[in-house]
């Protein structure tokens, strides 16, 4: 039987999810996906100009596994350089290992007002993401909360949660850990993340976020990545 492959490590997401070509019917031509672990690659190889060895280490893969990845993302981003293709990055088995915003620049009102969802437990942020039994949500206009309500969070499943906060009317997400399934949810959705949060009581993390003192920590959720061994290299 096939061993499962292992949690690649990526630092954080990339600040696109993915790119389109001028000049050409993008429609016509198609797309194709750059998965997050080969972005990571390229990032560490080509972007930080890292050795093979150390970028391995950092994603938490065998020397040999990197190659593959690497010549792999190598082919994906030359097809659609040549055929005209979107490239959009998404997918793949990671888990990101970086305190990371994501912002979502077209929402125009976020600095006026908000409706930040907070995954929590008994008045506390709870650090694993999906797994929070309830969503407290705070209501910010102008800098000022002016309403906190806390509501029964859905049952674990694949979206469920990230699609629960944006139903209620959220636009940002102030969490702990979370996988790479939950960001391209919330990418999907457009709502503004700042993962790595303190699982600290909400009023202090709310407050620390508003005055801009916040610190972030590591946004990976340790608790579940996709049920394989972390203590074994592919």
């Amino acid at each position: 039987m096939a061993r499962p492959k292992q949690c690649r490590k990526v630092f954080v997401p990339p600040v696109a999810i993915g790119f389109k070509p001028y000049g050409c019917n993008s429609r016509k031509q198609g797309s194709i996906a750059l998965q997050y672990d080969e972005y990571e690659v390229v990032r560490l190889l080509d972007y930080e100009g890292k050795m093979q060895e150390e970028a391995a280490a950092e994603m938490n893969v065998s020397r040999p596994t990197l190659t593959r990845i690497y010549d792999h993302a190598r082919k994906i981003i030359a097809q659609a350089l040549v055929e005209g293709k979107t490239l959009e990055i998404t997918g793949g088995n990671v888990t990101f290992h970086g305190a990371f915003q994501w912002i979502n620049n077209s929402n125009k009102s976020n600095n006026m007002k908000q409706k930040i969802a907070i995954p929590t437990a008994d008045g506390f942020l709870w650090p694993h993401f999906g797994k929070a039994p309830q969503v407290t949500f705070v209501t910010v206009e102008d800098g000022k909360v002016i309403e906190t309500e806390t509501l029964t969070a859905p049952e674990h499943a694949h979206g469920a949660m990230p699609r629960f906060m944006a139903a209620q009317g959220a636009t940002d997400i102030l969490c702990g850990g979370l996988g790479a399934g939950a960001v391209e949810v919330i990418r999907q959705l457009g709502l503004n993340l700042h993962a790595g949060a303190p699982a600290i009581a909400v009023e202090e993390v709310v407050k620390m976020y508003l005055d801009g003192t916040i610190v972030y920590g590591d946004s990976s959720c340790h608790h579940h990545c996709s049920g394989h061994d972390h203590d074994r290299k592919e």
